[in-house]
């Protein structure tokens, strides 16, 4: 069964009470290969405007 995005944020909300959230984003990071992470971390610093891309 697929879950949608809401399902999935309350998923990962209680990841993060479970594992802490640097563990959490670690293993994400970890399960995406080097294109997937690019794209987004570039989404991350265009959203946030952290500039590190530019």
């Amino acid at each position: 069964m697929r879950l949608d995005k809401n399902e999935l944020m309350v998923k990962m909300d209680e990841m993060v009470e479970m594992l802490g959230a640097e563990t959490v984003l670690e293993d994400l990071a970890l399960a995406m290969s080097s294109n997937e992470l690019q794209e987004n971390l570039e989404y991350i610093d265009r959203m946030r405007e952290t500039e590190l891309f530019d």
